[in-house]
Formats: C-alpha cells, sequence, structure tokens
C-alpha cells in the first residue's frame, strides 16, 4: 500500500507541474481561421461584423496603433473605411470594439486570434484592382473555428456581394483521435493501478474495465463536445461535474461487485483510480489545447 501511495504522490506532483507549465496563460479566446482560395495576386483580407452605427468615411485616430499589430504593416484598403452593406456589416478592424488583429499564416490563410473572434461575420477580399469581394454570412460554431472562402469561379473584375463558398470546417478527425486517445489511456491507467492494488482474478478486470468504457466513453464524449464547442473551460467544467458523478458511480459499483479484495481496499483503490484519471484527462486537455 505505501508503494501505491508513494507512486500516485510522484505522479500527481509530475502532472501539475506539466499542468501548470501549459496552462500559464489562461483566458483562451475564440479564433477564426480562414482560408481563401481561388485569388491570384497580392489581395487586402478582411471580417466583416454586424455594426449598428453609422461608419465614417475617415480612419479612426486610434488607426496608426491598429496598423503595428496587424498584418496590414503601411496601409488599410479605402474601399473598406466608409463600407457598410445593407445588413449593417462593416469592417471588423475599424468596427468590431475590442482590437480585431489578424495573423497571416501563409500566402491565403488569415487567423483572428487571441481577441474572442466574432460569432456571426462576412469575409471581404479587395484585389489589387480595387476590387471588392465579399461572402455570405456564416455563423462560427467551434471555438477554435477553421473556415475556408472559395471564390473559383467568382468573377473578380468587378465587385461581388454574397458571392462564393464560405463553410466551416470540422475537425472530425481531430476530434475522433483525441477521443479514443483519452479514453484508451484513461481504462489503461485504471486497470494499472488495479493490478497495483494486487487484484488478479479476470473477474475483477474485466469488471473495472466495462465500468470504465461506459464511464470513460461518457466523459470523454463529454469533454469531446465541451472543449470544441465551448473552449478549454466548458471542457473543465464537464471535467469537473462529469468526475463526481463518474466517481461516485463507480464507487458504488465497485463497493458490491468488486470482491476479489476487502471492501475498504475496493473505496480505496476507486478513489485512487479516478484521482489519477481526472488529473491525466485535465492534462491531455491542457496539451491538447496549448498545441491547437
Amino acid at each position: 500500500m505505501q508503494k501505491m501511495i508513494v507512486f500516485l504522490v510522484i505522479f500527481l506532483s509530475i502532472a501539475l507541474s506539466n499542468l501548470q507549465t501549459v496552462s500559464a496563460d489562461i483566458g483562451p479566446k475564440a479564433s477564426a481561421e480562414v482560408h481563401i482560395i481561388g485569388v491570384e495576386g497580392d489581395y487586402y483580407f478582411e471580417l466583416l461584423i454586424l455594426y449598428r452605427g453609422q461608419v465614417s468615411n475617415e480612419v479612426p485616430d486610434y488607426f496608426d496603433d491598429i496598423l503595428r499589430y496587424e498584418y496590414y504593416r503601411e496601409s488599410y484598403p479605402e474601399r473598406l473605411v466608409s463600407y457598410q452593406d445593407d445588413e449593417g456589416f462593416a469592417a471588423c478592424t475599424l468596427y468590431y470594439g475590442p482590437p480585431c488583429y489578424y495573423r497571416q499564416l501563409d500566402e491565403h490563410r488569415y487567423k483572428m486570434t487571441y481577441f474572442s473572434a466574432p460569432r456571426v461575420f462576412k469575409v471581404a477580399i479587395v484585389t489589387e484592382d480595387d476590387v471588392l469581394i465579399v461572402s455570405e454570412s456564416i455563423e462560427r460554431r467551434m471555438f477554435e473555428a477553421r473556415f475556408i472562402f472559395d471564390v473559383r469561379g467568382v468573377d473578380l473584375t468587378e465587385d461581388q456581394f454574397g458571392v462564393g463558398q464560405l463553410t466551416e470546417e470540422l475537425p472530425v478527425s481531430q476530434a475522433i483521435s483525441g477521443f479514443f486517445l483519452r479514453l484508451i489511456l484513461t481504462i489503461g491507467i485504471e486497470l494499472g493501478i488495479l493490478a497495483l492494488f494486487m487484484y488478479r482474478k479476470k473477474a475483477s478486470y474485466q469488471l473495472v474495465g466495462l465500468v470504465n468504457l461506459i464511464s470513460q466513453t461518457l466523459l470523454s464524449l463529454g469533454v469531446m463536445v465541451g472543449y470544441y464547442f465551448g473552449s478549454m473551460f466548458g471542457a473543465i467544467a464537464i471535467i469537473l461535474i462529469g468526475e463526481v458523478l463518474v466517481f461516485s458511480f463507480e464507487i458504488v459499483i465497485y463497493a458490491h461487485r468488486l470482491k476479489e479484495k476487502s471492501l475498504r481496499r475496493a473505496i480505496v483503490y476507486g478513489f485512487i483510480a479516478n484521482t489519477v484519471t481526472f488529473i491525466t484527462t485535465f492534462l491531455l486537455l491542457a496539451l491538447e489545447s496549448g498545441f491547437s
């Protein structure tokens, strides 16, 4: 039993230390990455957001400060300064409220990050010939969203509005791989801890494996949904609530069905195993957020 306690203390110390490093910059903001397809030559990129006021014919006084951080290093397209369509959409950079900063990831990829990306927006591009192309509006669903604005087949020699295909990419493969990683790792950890508690019967491993397959599947699905649609904090909330429910469920099952050892050992095992998997899930979430 002393070896198991030492193992738990060492594991938790390492996990919490790494978690603190990865999550030093808390408070993630919603982001929107847009990939432009079908435009040749130079052009300006901008998001248009709903603006209830009247746009100005001149750039604001604080615009010089914006240029220091924007990918607009030297100039801003005049076409967008006073532009506002019939629905009220205007330039995010000028009229969003919080700073609307973009990073140009490569030749045709742009990302608004740090300050939360708007929920509803349009994509606008101004070509080197001063032609304005504007998409239909779209509502962002994911917390870290990726979009494709495809204007292949669109006439780029004259202004066009509500054209092209603006779609949000769903990270299906990433979500599935993350789900199975959390599921397999947490079940493996709980079975490993069961061995450390000196359980040897096949029936004990079958019981713990089945119980965890059910509880960890539900919890991992909840974490996945919370993370992709509600940010890391949404996932943390689900982890905290879900782990309480999972802990209660597993303790009751182990107390009544895990009969190979004493009742006390079964309960202590349930507590330690759930504590370790809780920290593991939290650490995996922090790592996923840090590398996304």
